[in-house]
């Protein structure tokens, strides 16, 4: 039996949540081999197995996969980093807040590029891939801030929900400034443009440092 008949006979739900799981898995090793730009609906199929076709019976879109990649990758990150940020419970560490964030998101990749492409890839979805995504996001988020609230009690609830806003627009930016082009990155190699060059993680650090301290202080 070929894996093509197999996936088309997946009836009762653990089976659709398996061949879900299926699509998951194949994109996320074509992230890692192809990069999110070659990622797409024929190629995801032709590595779990299938045809094209069968991917629409568990998502709408390419997006709403890459998207489901992100949610469950930012689950991930999230439960890494409240236990990082546990221990400092009312020590008020900006530096050291800073520090485990930054080192925790740089160190997955895949969730920076992906996050950084959110924008574009939301434009694409079903309003009801786009509702179930929101939830999600709000659910993680909620999370995040109060993780951040707890290790820095002096930000209050609501300054925290906005620093997670900033925090997500931080990642973006500065990863697709760290990561250029490949012109572009050639010339910042020249000796002479070394303070336009992005090192994602210091300077997401020092962004985020600066950012605790200033909801610490604000009026």
């Amino acid at each position: 039996m070929s894996a093509s008949q197999s996936f088309q006979r997946a009836r009762v739900p653990e089976q659709k949540e398996q061949r879900r799981n299926d699509l998951l898995e194949a994109a996320r090793r074509l992230l890692g081999t192809l990069g999110l730009a070659e990622v797409g609906l024929s190629a995801i199929a032709r590595e779990a197995g299938v045809a094209k076709s069968n991917v629409y019976r568990y998502f709408g879109s390419r997006e709403e996969i890459l998207l489901a990649i992100l949610a469950d990758d930012v689950a991930l990150w999230l439960a890494t980093m409240e236990r990082e940020l546990a221990p400092l419970a009312g020590e008020g560490a900006p530096a050291e807040i800073a520090r485990i964030l930054a080192r925790s998101i740089a160190a997955i990749p895949r969730t920076c590029e992906l996050i950084a492409s959110v924008a574009v890839l939301e434009r694409n979805l079903t309003d009801e891939a786009a509702a179930v995504f929101k939830a999600h996001m709000l659910e993680l988020s909620i999370r995040i801030r109060n993780a951040l609230h707890v290790a820095l009690p002096a930000i209050s609830i609501e300054r925290a929900a906005g620093f997670v806003r900033y925090l997500h627009a931080l990642i973006g930016g500065l990863w697709l400034m760290a990561h250029p082009g490949a012109a572009t990155a050639a010339i910042l190699r020249g000796r002479d443009y070394a303070s336009l060059c992005v090192d994602f993680e210091e300077d997401l650090r020092g962004a985020l440092h600066v950012m605790l301290i200033g909801l610490t202080t604000a009026e």
